[in-house]
């Protein structure tokens, strides 16, 4: 931890230039004498410091010093550093190491901190960001290239075990999923659901041909047009159309795009997908009167029963 304090102590002074005692600590999280003791510790490995006390005094480098990482241009530099830290990668615990990268790049192309002007923020709006404990752990075995036992969660809630060769992780808007080969094939799970993981020892070769992001553009394509799909005609107002996107998402932009004319009362026949009759009714009951479901009946009954099952529950006695 001290070497990387001084690393970053060194790092800030070539990018920022002269800063008092009290600005490194604060940014180092540390204490002023700390600090003097850091700076002599850099001083005694050739490492040009200095300091001057009073006002206007500081800590800086001697004029023109460098570290030996270069080979970037500005603007590669400024690409670098112009995200920051992603969330994403404080999830596989690389934040202070790809912060400490950052300065090494802007201080030697001389860029400064004021280059990070964009920020991911990955994960859809109103949903929470899932606990992926075991993430590092995974990555780091992806690194390593050694085998892991995995117990996880399947999605009929039932704990199932696999011995995998960890590939690659993917981020998908906030979600994290497992790339890995088990016995010859290549399968996805979700890292949310892992419960535990066990790193053995017997590494493993890396397929030559893999290639993660291609693996990921085939297999989503092949998830998402195999995903059962149930075919809801509706005939919705137009206060329900205008807010079906808000519900929906921007996947029912189609479904209007394709809906019919309004008729003369601006209501509109349109086709809804969902997974199942259950998912069906449950989210077209919120619109209440503002929909009538055409077909299949066994919505429109799902929808008679929630609808019955309501006024049950909230009459009055």
């Amino acid at each position: 931890m001290r070497a990387d304090r001084l690393l970053r102590l060194a790092l800030l002074l070539q990018a920022r230039g002269r800063l008092t005692a009290q600005a490194l600590a604060d940014e180092l999280e540390v204490s002023v004498r700390t600090v003097y003791r850091d700076l002599e510790s850099l001083s005694g490995v050739g490492i040009p410091v200095w300091t001057e006390s009073g006002p206007g005094g500081g800590c800086q480098l001697v004029d023109g010093y460098r570290t030996p990482f270069g080979g970037l241009s500005r603007d590669e530099a400024a690409s670098l550093l112009a995200l920051g830290v992603p969330g994403p990668l404080r999830d596989l615990g690389l934040g202070p190491s790809l912060q400490s990268a950052q300065r090494r790049i802007g201080a030697s192309s001389g860029v400064s901190d004021a280059a990070r002007t964009v920020h991911l923020d990955m994960p859809n709006w109103f949903r929470r960001a899932e606990e992926t404990p075991q993430l590092p752990v995974i990555a780091e075995s992806i690194r390593d290239r050694r085998r892991i036992d995995l117990t996880y969660t399947s999605p009929s809630r039932s704990k199932a075990h696999a011995h995998l060769a960890p590939l690659g992780i993917v981020n998908k808007a906030g979600v994290w999923y497992l790339v890995a080969d088990a016995s010859g094939r290549t399968r996805v799970f979700r890292v949310a659901r892992v419960r535990s993981v066990r790193v053995c020892e017997d590494t493993f070769t890396r397929p030559a041909d893999f290639d993660l992001a291609a693996f990921w553009e085939a297999w989503s394509a092949d998830f998402e047009a195999t995903r059962p799909r149930l075919r809801v005609v509706v005939r919705a107002s137009p206060e329900a159309v205008d807010v079906m996107p808000e519900v929906f998402g921007d996947a029912v932009h189609e479904a209007i795009g394709n809906a019919s004319a309004p008729d003369e009362q601006g209501w509109r026949e349109l086709v809804l997908t969902f997974e199942h009759e259950a998912a069906a009714a449950h989210r077209l009951a919120g619109f209440g009167g503002s929909i009538e479901v055409r077909a299949p009946s066994s919505v429109r009954a799902r929808l008679v029963e929630t609808a019955t099952a309501t006024l049950t529950r909230y009459s009055v006695h």
